[in-house]
């Protein structure tokens, strides 16, 4: 026969032949054996003992085992129970297994191994149970740790937003005689998309736009490390005399060098311009940016020319960079991310890029029309950041 695992057995039965009977089958298993005649001493056996399980008579004579086991099962819902009963009366059985009985057997058990069997799967019923309860606790102890940690994440995703917000610049702006203005829409918390703008001289505006790949955290933080290194670099053109003139494709070079040297696992897609007011020109450099920015001339809007475009800055070491200049007067420059391709509802990319154009001559160019062409005010849950940024001759 099958060893028991040393847990108690409390059995209560009037009759003290079957009583020890059962009693010895199980010491002899290995049980811990605990034993009473009514359901007073076995209630008392109950607290003292603990037992694993019950086994208990329910034709008790003068006593009622029904309201012992409503007793037991108020106290301990899950406790194993197998109960016995003469095959005659089975109406407090069918109760008892309402209760929460774990099985029965009928008087005489002339086959213990019957009775051993029924221990098993009555313990076995009652650990699946514990372990179910245990795992149930844990996910709830690890569903509440997620919640916590959402909301710390949650915390530090608004805290980064605001750090990208008040770094960005104020728009609108006027430069140079130029008016730029632009819209960030982030998928997340934090933008992968980043666009700055600042004099370089009295007479000239610098200003990029960038879309950094990936989402998230990660690509946030180099969108600010973007700001910061550009930062950096016109406070060397202006203090430092004899240094390299700070060009499109110079600061592209640059940003290369730094993301590879770091050994960042980011790229980005730039397009960086250099507007000069003394002779109405734009210089600017690409690299890999798509969609292109769209000029607006003459009542016409159509896609800046681009010669020669590079690989995204923080990909190759050997890139080289282009700079192309071309007449800005009187006209406007219009530059979006790529997540402006997501949200536009036409199915081919030719098809996009068409309404892109449309937008932009429909509106003659202006930033607030565009804007709200492209209901940058309203959109939510967007697959992509999306970055829409433009600059207006006065």
């Amino acid at each position: 026969m099958e060893k028991g695992d040393n847990s108690t057995v409390l059995v209560i039965d009037d009759d003290l032949v079957v009583r020890d009977s059962i009693a010895a089958f199980l010491s002899e298993l290995s049980y811990r054996v605990v034993v009473a005649s009514d359901t007073n001493e076995g209630m008392d056996a109950y607290h003292s003992s603990s037992p694993d399980l019950i086994i208990c008579d329910m034709n008790l004579k003068g006593d009622c085992a029904l309201d012992f086991l409503r007793d037991i099962f108020q106290q301990v819902s899950s406790q194993p129970v197998i109960v016995l009963s003469n095959k005659e009366v089975l109406d407090d059985v069918v109760e008892a297994m309402k209760l929460g009985a774990s099985d029965y057997l009928i008087k005489p058990v002339t086959e213990l191994i019957l009775l051993q069997l029924s221990i098993n799967s009555s313990l076995k019923k009652v650990q699946i149970l514990k372990e179910n309860e245990a795992y149930r606790k844990k996910l709830e102890s690890i569903n509440h740790e997620l919640e916590y940690n959402l909301e710390l994440f949650e915390t530090d995703q608004q805290a980064g937003r605001l750090v990208q917000i008040s770094m960005s610049p104020n728009p609108p702006q006027v430069l140079a005689g130029y008016e730029i203005n632009h819209r960030v829409v982030p998928s997340l918390y934090l933008s992968g998309d980043s666009l700055d703008y600042a004099s370089l001289t009295k007479h000239s505006v610098l200003f990029y736009l960038a879309d950094v790949s990936g989402h998230g955290s990660s690509s946030a933080f180099i969108t600010i490390f973007l700001r910061f290194r550009t930062e950096q670099m016109l406070r060397e053109q202006s203090q430092v005399p004899f240094i390299k003139k700070l060009t499109p494709a110079e600061i592209l070079t640059r940003l290369n060098k730094d993301l590879i040297d770091a050994g960042i696992d980011k790229h980005i897609t730039m397009f960086v311009g250099l507007l000069n007011r003394k002779d109405n020109r734009l210089t600017y450099s690409v690299a890999a940016h798509h969609p292109l920015p769209v000029i607006y001339k003459d009542e016409k809007a159509s896609f800046i020319e681009v010669k020669k475009s590079s690989f995204p800055v923080g990909l190759l070491p050997e890139a080289e960079y282009f700079e192309e200049s071309i007449p800005f007067d009187k006209a406007s420059l219009t530059l979006c991310s790529d997540g402006i391709l997501e949200v536009l509802p036409q199915s081919s990319l030719a098809e996009k890029e068409k309404r892109i154009i449309e937008v932009v001559e429909q509106s003659e160019g202006k930033f607030q029309l565009i804007r709200e062409a492209f209901n940058l005010k309203n959109l939510h849950n967007i697959p992509d950041d999306i970055a829409v940024m433009n600059i207006s001759d006065l």
